[in-house]
This record gives structure tokens, C-alpha cells and sequence, in this order.
């Protein structure tokens, strides 16, 4: 994000299980923080319980594909997917949160290419469906490969700065939640606040 103030937005995403998002949600209302969830379609239809909390704790929702799948195949090794097969992937991420939210623009105009993984065609298709940003990341805390809960607090410190945006997820297989108390207090206590993707820049 651009911004020269002192703020860093938490971006957890949410494809795989429901893992440690109650616990993850819980730590964030303690401390009145709202954060960014990338939600896959596939994901929203298995909780719609949680999605539910998200929305009505004023969490942003973007766009993370149905299913996950590499758009350009280049993080997996699997072929290109076509233009009607990138669109049907967002459409249907779209209408699993719409089942809960009520609208099929709550994650517009937000989108996070699975893998990060984007070409020239994404670009052109995403604002056609309603789509005008791609959210990446500043530091990915790694905690998704299992690493312990210290070194990522480590990571995301190292790379900490205003308008950073920590990749976090919330699967059982990730430390995030594990390490999410010790990085907020040590974000907090360098000065730090928290804010969604979406926050104006200051």
C-alpha cells in the first residue's frame, strides 16, 4: 500500500481448511484490529459460518478463485487456463460469498491471483468482471511451510514498514495463529496500527 504512515495490513488467506481462523478471529477482536481475508469460493461454501464473522466483525473479503488454481500455471506446472475458465474461477468465488454477504460485489474490486501468478491476459480480463486491483504482498510470512511461530514474528519484523502487507493463512498446517499475538504486540510496540487493504493512503 502506498502510505507514509506507520500502519501494516494483516492479509490472511483462506483456501484451504478452517484450521485456526476461529482462534485467528478471536485474536484480532481483542485487539479491535480488522484485517484482510483472501477467500477462495471453495472455502466461503465450506464456512459460511466464518465468512459470516468476518463480515459483520468489517473484515475485507478479495477475491482468491474458487478453487486455487495457478491462472498461468506457472507456480504448478499445469497448462494456462483459459479466459472462460479464469472468469467461471472468480464468478463462483463471487457467488459463495454472495450466499452469505447478499451481494456479488462484496470482494470488488479486490483480487489476489492464487501463487501470485498473473499475466497480460488477467490484467485485461480482471476489469471486466469488476475488478481494477491485483493485492499481492510485501513479506510472506512463511508460516503456511510450518515454520516455528518465532521466526515468523522474525520475518515479517525484518521487513516490517509503512503500507507493508504480511501474507499470513489460516490453515491448520500454518503457524499464523500461533505467532499472531507475538506479532501484533511487537508490531504495536515499534508503533505500528493495523489496516485493511482498501484503507485510504495517509
Amino acid at each position: 500500500m502506498e502510505t507514509t504512515e506507520a500502519v501494516i495490513a494483516l492479509a490472511l488467506d483462506c483456501g484451504a481448511d478452517r484450521g485456526y481462523t476461529g482462534e485467528i478471529l478471536d485474536e484480532l477482536a481483542r485487539h479491535g484490529i480488522r484485517a484482510t481475508f483472501g477467500m477462495t469460493g471453495a472455502w466461503a461454501r465450506a464456512n459460511p459460518d466464518l465468512v459470516a464473522r468476518m463480515l459483520h466483525a468489517g473484515h475485507r473479503l478479495i477475491n482468491h478463485s474458487e478453487t486455487h488454481p495457478s491462472f498461468t500455471g506457472r507456480s504448478t506446472g499445469s497448462p494456462s487456463l483459459s479466459v472462460d475458465q479464469r472468469a467461471a474461477e472468480i464468478r463462483r468465488a463471487e457467488q459463495a460469498v454472495a450466499a452469505v454477504s447478499g451481494s456479488e460485489t462484496t470482494m470488488r474490486p479486490y483480487f489476489r491471483p492464487p501463487y501470485g501468478d498473473y499475466d497480460e491476459a488477467l490484467l485485461t480480463l480482471l476489469p471486466e468482471l469488476g475488478y481494477s486491483v491485483i493485492v499481492m504482498w510485501t513479506v510472506d510470512s512463511l508460516g503456511w511451510r510450518g515454520i516455528p511461530p518465532e521466526e515468523v514474528v522474525t520475518r515479517v519484523l525484518a521487513a516490517a514498514q509503512p503500507g507493508a502487507i504480511v501474507l499470513l493463512h489460516v490453515g491448520a498446517q500454518s503457524t499464523a495463529a500461533a505467532a499472531l499475538p507475538q506479532l501484533i504486540a511487537s508490531l504495536q510496540e515499534r508503533g505500528y496500527g493495523f489496516v485493511t487493504i482498501d484503507t485510504q493512503p495517509g
